[in-house]
């Protein structure tokens, strides 16, 4: 259950408004929010480090593993597309990516002894040192995959042959593709025909951007969009090569949280709250106390009020000394 934004600006301004200590504005309370939101999420890696390192208990309400792991799952997104951009096992992570788990690959489709694999993390030292041996290059059964920025992989091995690689991103010759029809043709004797599968994405110059196999039947591929629904080739060609791009390539991965913001309406020159166009922070509903403190600090800064930030500092200070105690 998501913390109510509009609860802990409530909070908020009624502490800070005790003993005429100032007005924390809705623009400053958004900005503080965010703040306090982020401090909050980042924390709960170093706390679950360091508790990993202790010995927990058996009580299943009062492991401190097992309470971050459920903070943390809210933002958990599991089997999500890695998008394959070229034959070289380049591929683009989910742009909502904060922090990156397993990555995996399902069997890939009409090759023989595939199964799904857990695509291991490596350097590009290890690159180096792992082709140099016969034993250690990296296999479709035993694949790998460097960082190459916040957002890009490179996965190995790769290859032009589908049956080679480890995320597949292929040319099938000889299709039909006539204007305004949502099925294109093949002669299913076609060199790699066999690899296509439903779900992978479709990229040729008479189809439409993003569109996506969505059914395979004796040679008639039909096309969709993410959604399902059925796409129009914008233009004919007879016979044209047609690239066919992996979705066997899966992520696990932690989201970042979506940014809150206190809305209101001003009637008569009072700015009444907004729940239509507010956002509510996406943290534990246990996060609510925390959240106020870590506010009213912010607000204590920026008010110049040392005994507000004070207060809400030794409010903090306690509450992680009962969790960590």
């Amino acid at each position: 259950m998501a913390v109510s934004i509009d609860t802990v600006y409530q909070r908020v301004l009624s502490v800070a408004n005790k003993e005429q200590r100032g007005y924390v504005t809705p623009q400053e309370f958004n900005l503080f929010a965010n703040q306090a939101q982020m401090d909050i999420f980042e924390q709960y890696f170093y706390d679950l480090n360091q508790f990993s390192r202790l010995k927990g208990n058996n009580n299943e309400y009062a492991d401190m593993v097992t309470i971050l792991e459920e903070k943390i799952n809210i933002f958990k997104k599991l089997n999500q597309p890695v998008t394959i951009i070229n034959q070289f096992g380049d591929g683009t992570l989910p742009s909502n990516i904060y922090r990156l788990g397993t990555l995996s690959r399902l069997a890939l489709t009409n090759v023989e002894g595939s199964v799904q694999a857990i695509i291991e993390l490596v350097t590009e030292d290890d690159v180096i040192r792992f082709n140099r041996s016969p034993l250690a290059k990296p296999t479709i059964k035993r694949p790998i995959y460097t960082r190459t920025s916040s957002t890009g992989v490179k996965i190995r091995p790769s290859s032009t042959d589908p049956s080679k690689s480890a995320a597949p991103y292929f040319i099938v010759g000889g299709f039909d593709i006539n204007s305004g029809s949502s099925d294109i043709v093949v002669s299913t004797s076609s060199s790699n025909y066999n690899f296509i599968e439903v779900g992978q994405e479709v990229k040729q110059a008479n189809i439409p951007v993003n569109t996506f196999v969505g059914s395979i039947n004796n040679g008639t591929i039909g096309l969709v969009d993410s959604g399902g629904n059925a796409v129009n080739a914008s233009s004919s060609g007879d016979p044209v090569q047609v690239t066919f791009a992996s979705d066997d390539v899966k992520c696990n991965y932690v989201q970042k949280p979506t940014n809150v913001s206190w809305n209101y309406t001003e009637i008569n020159g009072v700015a009444m709250y907004n729940s239509a166009n507010s956002v509510d922070f996406e943290l534990h509903a246990s996060e609510e106390t925390e959240l106020v403190f870590k506010i009213l600090q912010l607000a204590g800064i920026a008010m110049e009020s040392m005994d507000l930030y004070q207060v809400a500092a030794q409010e903090e200070l306690r509450n992680i000394q009962q969790e960590k105690i």
